[in-house]
């Protein structure tokens, strides 16, 4: 079974009728005039969503010119960071290496008094005043040069790491060129994004554009051959876009329904044997009981015809044939059927005469 659906909107013609109509693969099922109002619509509406998806690029744009130059202003700024920075540790590392350079001397023109003057101590010839005078010099220009050497070692840390751009200002600069990359690239995303709804929008827009005279009607098809089993709309009526508008049956969905009497319910099982007779070709066809169904408040159904009264109560009983004789050529058919057991003897049979109709869904 094919179910077949309206494309775009419109109001449905032509349209084949219910029963035993046969339709070959690739067969007109109906026509349909579109909706040319809706279509207007949908291109306003389409060219409004253009409009405004342009106007969100624009401004993305305009954001991503003022962030590239905010981040071409944030290099340079950093690069002159760096650069004054480094100057400035040089000079300060150079003053460093000057200081302990003269603290050293000092502190050798110190130690070498200091030799020079114990002697003398020893001879008596300068107190224990003056030598001790003479010590504490030397003990202050030992301080001297532990001071500018460690002063040294700060220097030459902090050009280390302006070398390998850690140092403060170094790094405050690179976190805010960081942050503004970051922010440029979540800025093309979201562009990208508003582009690639952009080009479904103009797609749209060209299809609809292309709709003139010539395609103000469309046919609805059938991929299969086969019998219009069900029709779900009605001609003249408007149809929206997918909507179902008949059923297509083919050959391996066919099988035979009947209905009885809820007398025959103790008498009839899955599983019996079936004599299908056609009528008025008296052809026979063999089947067999495969579902048994209590139908509650019966109503003949449409695709049935010519049928004689039935009771309000009924067991629909569906029949499983060969397929090679059970196509959909047959649909809409009258018959009689003999219900038998598979193994009874001929004079268990009983006829039973009913009208059915082979339909195209189990």
């Amino acid at each position: 079974m094919v179910t077949i659906k309206a494309g775009d909107p419109g109001k449905i013609s032509d349209l084949q009728a219910n029963g035993a109509t046969f339709v070959q693969s690739n067969g007109q099922i109906a026509q349909v005039t579109r909706d040319l109002l809706k279509i207007q619509r949908d291109l306003e509406q389409s060219q409004f969503t253009q409009m405004k998806l342009k106007e969100q690029m624009q401004s993305l744009d305009r954001l991503i010119e003022t962030r590239e130059q905010n981040l071409a202003e944030a290099k340079t700024s950093a690069s002159s960071a760096r650069d004054g920075a480094m100057k400035a540790a040089e000079r300060n590392l150079n003053a460093a290496k000057e200081k302990a350079r003269i603290a050293r001397e000092s502190l050798t023109e110190k130690q070498a008094s200091e030799k020079r003057v114990a002697p003398l101590l020893k001879d008596g010839i300068i107190t224990a005043a003056q030598w001790s005078e003479t010590r504490q010099q030397t003990i202050e220009a030992e301080k001297v040069v532990t001071s500018a050497e460690l002063d040294l070692a700060s220097e030459e840390a902090q050009l280390a790491a302006f070398h390998q751009g850690e140092g403060g200002q170094i790094s405050e600069s690179s976190a805010r060129i960081d942050a503004i990359e970051v922010e440029l690239g979540k800025i093309r995303v979201q562009r990208l994004d508003l582009q690639s709804e952009l080009g479904v929008v103009e797609n749209k827009i060209a299809a609809a554009k292309t709709h003139h005279e010539a395609d103000l009607a469309y046919e609805l098809k059938t991929p299969i051959s086969g019998v219009i089993w069900r029709r779900h709309v009605v001609n003249g009526e408007n149809l929206r876009e997918g909507q179902e508008v008949v059923d297509v049956a083919d050959g391996s969905s066919v099988f035979v329904e009947a209905f009885f009497r809820q007398d025959f319910m103790t008498s009839i099982a899955v599983g019996d044997n079936a004599t299908i007779q056609l009528i008025p070709e008296a052809q026979v066809i063999q089947g067999r009981v495969v579902d048994i169904q209590i139908q509650d408040n019966y109503t003949k159904p449409p695709n049935i015809i010519s049928t004689t009264p039935l009771d309000t109560w009924m067991l629909r009983v569906a029949i499983e044939a060969d397929k090679a004789d059970l196509g959909t050529e047959k649909i809409g058919k009258l018959a009689k059927v003999l219900i038998s057991k598979p193994k009874a003897n001929l004079a268990e049979k009983g006829l039973l005469q009913l009208t059915l109709a082979l339909r195209g869904q189990r």
